[in-house]
């Protein structure tokens, strides 16, 4: 049987993993991660699957230059990474790896709430820059915590902090919530309500066409001035200027991100939006890695393991998702 090739950017598989494909008949390729559009292309050439860990993507480029059966994408949100429409065209399947990491990204938002509200990446600057400068913060304890969205990753952090810190919650979603209105009293609430009584907010809505820019100068300048604007979804859901202004006029007083509107993130010299720039007690980054654990990436791995089997068996992968 002649072996199908998978390159998979960014590559997280054990060698197990990687044993356990080839028994199936598929040969796994290690590729680095931004390696950019033409070497990706040259990668790709004789390899009928894709795995994106890393930060390259499936361009309408990429897939219309190379021979690909199959694109997984390593997590959830393939939307920025995959041109759907050049992919749908020429007749490639898309998978994901749904849930796989959403109590990961829950405990990630949670770390970024308690360093936005108790300005530790800040304290901890200023202290090792020389300073001993103690300032005063507040406590979650009994505040209002609004999530916009309200699926797997909203529930999760939603319950950690009503039972972890007795936090009042309100929520925004498509649909009514049951089970989180009588485990933890949530209540559902309109955007602008949301915005201004919630003490902390957290995006967890997915990317759409719908939700890009969802929350704008409008919902920004209606929160609280002490409050802290968390998202661990894309950040194309919160709009940047509106961000800058807002975090500059002290509308808010912090926003703390896991990703970022270029990726990977520009210098602070060359941010086309300039809140890469302000300082620890306004604006707090991660490189788009609230989804690494090392049980979120084994969850994963499985995962991606049943979507190419599943496809070489019966040309549909087990989480497709076009």
């Amino acid at each position: 049987m002649e072996m199908k090739k998978a390159l998979f950017t960014e590559c997280l598989f054990t060698e197990s993993d990687i044993e356990s494909l080839r028994g199936a008949g598929v040969e796994v390729i290690k590729g680095s991660s931004s390696m950019g559009e033409d070497k990706l292309i040259e990668e790709l050439q004789g390899c009928s699957i894709f795995i994106i860990g890393g930060a390259d993507k499936a361009s309408e480029k990429v897939i219309n230059s190379t021979n690909l059966e199959l694109i997984i994408f390593y997590g959830t949100g393939y939307e920025n990474y995959v041109d759907m429409e050049a992919a749908n065209k020429k007749g490639v399947l898309v998978c994901n790896t749904p849930k796989a990491n959403a109590y990961t990204v829950a405990e990630h938002a949670v770390a970024l709430i308690l360093d936005a509200v108790k300005q530790i990446t800040y304290l901890n600057s200023s202290v090792k820059s020389g300073q001993w400068q103690r300032r005063d913060t507040w406590n979650l304890e009994g505040k209002t915590l609004g999530t916009v969205g309200m699926g797997t990753i909203g529930g999760y952090i939603a319950g950690i902090m009503s039972r972890g810190f007795k936090m009042k919650i309100l929520y925004v979603s498509r649909e009514n919530k049951t089970e989180y209105e009588k485990e933890f009293g949530a209540t559902k609430v309109d955007l602008p309500t949301l915005m201004s009584s919630s003490d902390v907010v957290s995006v967890n809505a997915s990317y759409s066409d719908q939700t890009v820019n969802m929350i704008g100068e409008k919902e920004l300048f209606g929160m609280k001035p002490e409050s802290v604007l968390v998202c661990t979804s894309r950040a194309e859901l919160v709009n940047p200027e509106a961000l800058k202004k807002a975090l500059d006029m002290n509308k808010l007083s912090v926003a703390a991100f896991d990703s970022y509107y270029q990726e990977p993130a520009p210098t602070k010299e060359n941010d086309t939006w300039g809140l890469l720039s302000l300082p620890d007690n306004k604006f707090i980054i991660t490189p788009h890695t609230a989804y690494g654990s090392k049980e979120a990436k084994e969850n994963m791995n499985s995962m991606v393991i049943e979507n190419i089997k599943s496809f070489l068996e019966s040309n549909q992968p087990k989480y497709k998702v076009a």
